[in-house]
């Protein structure tokens, strides 16, 4: 049985190295493709950002296109389970709910630049983001979005909600939040995005009704 040789301070170093590397291009890829849209954004730009040689960006990503997925993948992922850490807190399902709006709203706030890339990118409109996001960033967003109906569901069968179907409210939560985040940052981006969380947390509050509600 072979056993592997332990890694060298030196080795260790360098891995770190690297990683920040990888996450500094990450940061400055984000705020180009935030500010330009991916067409008008260049390599060369986004190098000289993070404080790489273009080499070094080279030898990190292939292209500008698997670059610009991983800044949408890694921020999806990264709201994603920062609203799971939030939601995961609460044992009410009815708070769950609504504890997801004012982490998604947060989360927005806090990541501006994946929401005008989004926004940059699908100009807003869900039917274009496999195009201008990839399958990755589309599959995150299904399981997502699953995850709030399921979330709906509980809630419903603990007597929330009332009459309403928990599927349409689940989904048409993700699709409030997310349009409603998109409208906010191109029409009023000197106001902070967490003043959009209140009036929509009211609207789902009332959908949600008092447990027990018939």
């Amino acid at each position: 049985m072979s056993v592997s040789s332990p890694v060298s301070p030196r080795e260790n170093r360098r891995a770190n190295e690297l990683a920040q590397r990888r996450e500094d291009a990450l940061a400055a890829a984000s705020a180009v493709f935030a500010a330009k849209g991916y067409h008008d954004a260049q390599m060369t730009e986004i190098a000289a950002a993070a404080e790489l040689s273009r080499a070094s960006l080279y030898s990190m990503f292939a292209g500008k296109g698997e670059l610009y997925q991983q800044v949408v993948s890694s921020g999806a992922e990264a709201m994603r389970d920062a609203v799971h850490e939030k939601v995961k807190a609460l044992e009410d399902p009815g708070e769950q709910l609504l504890c997801v709006i004012d982490s998604l709203f947060a989360c927005y706030e806090q990541n501006q630049d994946l929401l005008r890339i989004y926004v940059l990118g699908t100009q807003g409109m869900p039917f274009k983001i496999r195009q201008a996001m990839g399958d990755s960033v589309v599959e995150i967003s299904l399981a997502f979005s699953e995850w709030v109906v399921e979330i709906a569901k509980r809630a419903k069968r603990a007597g929330y909600l009332q009459q309403l179907d928990p599927e349409a409210v689940g989904l048409s939560l993700v699709g409030a939040v997310t349009k409603i985040a998109a409208n906010w940052i191109e029409t009023t981006p000197e106001r902070p995005l967490s003043q959009a969380a209140a009036p929509v947390h009211a609207i789902f509050e009332r959908l949600l009704g008092t447990r027990g509600d018939s």
